[in-house]
């Protein structure tokens, strides 16, 4: 499967200057768009400083996404999600020790989101207000977060949405590269297939959209999707600079040799689960970054009592039996999950699961389930 990307970037009505800048590497599969913050010092000096750090830091890292190629495991794709953070972190530090010596740029800063394409998930990082929007089957989402006190306030109940809008503060950032010595950078694995749409851009576009008006600039030829967004934000007022890079799948997609379910099934699946149906699509998504899928003949057992319980099923296709001494229980069947209690209180398997028939099953580790919720909670 490959990403093809296209891009325009606009100074926009009322701005003297540009300082969005964005980067595309074919070899790499990487793509980068960053808002210098208006009203700080050399904001295009930072943007670009960190688009540029970030291909490069990538680029010394080859050799862990070559090795993700020849093994996509679970761990070896962290090993990326890891790599773009070290991209961003290091983008950082060269903003802070630019400014540090020339007393004019001190006090520059900017956003920054990027996508990494791999053989079949995108790797995501984002810091700042700048968002990333994937289009797939007719919805959009909006896969990234601001970093914005308004939001943060929600976020962690201090304020309802009514008072947070209202607030002075509201739009000041809380993260951006080059703000401070030290940076919190988000990352998100996610799933990609054949028509997956992208949008990487900066608020002075999304900032004229509803998700309705966002989804339409998306319906465009996707080679007219950057000039056409350019020209919805200048038509609107374009009172900021205005960054639209968009990001298409392409080709036939890869997937694992027991994989066999696309990823609006897996997504289908995994919201319909009890536990997880009141999740966010963002946060179905980091579910999904860390699960896999197995294959069962008809006659293996699937789990067996007594045995750690170290991972939670949930069948996508075929029939299960439950069997305690030999006796059968109860059966399971598609949509039914078996497991996930172990995951919390570590007990150990109170019953053996066979296959009744050739079973395929979404399976969640109890260690990166647990990994997760821990990042989640911080």
């Amino acid at each position: 499967m490959k990403p093809n990307g296209y891009a325009l970037s606009d100074t926009g009505l009322k701005r003297s200057e540009n300082e969005d800048f964005y980067l595309m590497d074919d070899e790499l599969n990487l793509f980068v768009v960053c808002d210098g913050v208006g009203g700080h010092a050399a904001g295009g000096l930072a943007s670009e400083l960190c688009a540029r750090t970030l291909r490069q830091t990538v680029q010394e890292g080859k050799s862990y996404i070559q090795r993700y190629h020849a093994d996509r495991s679970l761990t070896n794709r962290a090993i990326i999600a890891g790599l773009i953070q070290r991209a961003v972190i290091t983008a950082n530090e060269k903003i802070q020790e630019m400014a540090d010596v020339d007393v004019t740029k001190r006090g520059m800063c900017t956003t920054v989101v990027c996508l990494l394409q791999l053989d079949d998930f995108a790797v995501l990082g984002h810091v700042g207000d700048s968002r990333i929007y994937l289009s797939r089957g007719g919805k959009l989402h909006q896969l990234t977060e601001d970093h914005k006190y308004a939001v943060e306030m929600v976020k962690r109940g201090i304020l309802k949405p009514e008072e947070a809008s209202r607030s002075p503060q509201g739009n000041v950032l809380t993260r951006a590269v080059g703000l401070s010595p030290t940076i919190q950078v988000d990352t998100l694995q996610i799933e990609t297939m054949p028509g997956d749409m992208f949008m990487l851009c900066t608020d002075g576009l999304y900032k004229y959209t509803d998700r309705a008006e966002m989804l339409a600039l998306l319906s465009h030829e996707v080679h007219q999707i950057p000039s056409q967004s350019i020209k919805y934000a200048r038509d609107r007022g374009g009172s900021d600079n205005i960054t639209a890079l968009v990001v298409k799948m392409e080709g036939e997609q890869k997937r694992a040799q027991n994989d066999v379910i696309d990823v609006l099934k897996k997504t289908e699946i995994i919201m319909k689960i009890p536990v997880f149906k009141y999740l966010s699509y963002q946060e179905v998504t980091k579910v999904l970054s860390i699960a896999q899928v197995k294959r069962f003949i008809r006659g293996a057992i699937m789990v067996k009592e007594g045995d750690p319980s170290d991972e939670m099923y949930i069948i996508a296709d075929g029939t299960a039996d439950v069997m305690k001494k030999d006796v059968k229980i109860v059966s399971r069947k598609k949509g039914d999950v078996f497991g996930e209690m172990g995951i919390f209180d570590r007990a150990p398997r109170s019953a053996t699961v066979v296959a009744s028939s050739v079973v395929v099953a979404i399976t969640l580790g109890s260690k990166e389930l647990l990994a997760l919720l821990r990042q989640e909670s911080q």
